[in-house]
């Protein structure tokens, strides 16, 4: 009898020691802190334009992804982007595109004031230091060209599509409204 209950005590601290030892390694075999610690996430964020490094950025999701953090993991800015148009504080999420345009460069026209040369003659106020392509330029560009006016610019448009390129600058006195006189004035600012 005395033999029976030692054997059942021995098996029942068997039991409890073998439960405890399993429970432990439950506990050991899970990441220290993981039950309070969420898994991490990242996100994929396309980043294109005026970057150093254009590319596709995987940033680690801390909750508080900015524009910003996805520019500076592409390198970071150009000295020609645009951050006017780009709102950096901007949140991010998986799958966005980020496009960082380019600033518009304003080149400055050539001052006319103490070294205009326009023909004080006739008083057209245009400037002989244009030289313009007669058959690259659009109508706008045409009325710089001395002696020429909105309906002659439209009839030099018209005569080059139905024509083709002017080979010559002489060419251009084929076109209705343009004749020896006009041409002298204009000769000097045109070019093919």
């Amino acid at each position: 009898m005395k033999n029976k209950i030692a054997l059942i005590t021995i098996l029942a601290v068997a039991l409890v020691a073998g439960s405890f030892y399993l429970f432990d390694d439950e506990k050991n075999s899970a990441p220290p802190g993981s039950e309070d610690v969420p898994a991490k996430n990242s996100i994929g964020v396309y980043v294109s334009g005026q970057v150093k490094t254009p590319a596709v950025v995987t940033l680690e999701d801390n909750g508080n992804l900015r524009i910003v953090d996805a520019v500076n993991a592409a390198g970071g800015l150009t000295e020609f982007a645009d951050t006017e148009v780009v709102n950096l504080a901007e949140h991010l999420t998986d799958g966005q595109h980020i496009h960082i345009p380019t600033k518009e460069i304003v080149l400055q026209e050539p001052s006319t004031t103490p070294t205009d040369t326009s023909d004080k003659k006739t008083g057209s106020g245009k400037n002989s230091g244009d030289i313009v392509n007669i058959n690259t330029a659009d109508e706008t560009e045409l009325q710089k060209i001395r002696g020429v006016g909105p309906a002659i610019a439209k009839r030099i448009v018209d005569y080059r599509e139905q024509n083709g390129k002017f080979q010559t600058i002489d060419e251009i006195k084929k076109v209705r409204g343009i004749g020896e006189k006009t041409f002298e004035k204009m000769k000097d600012n045109i070019t093919v």
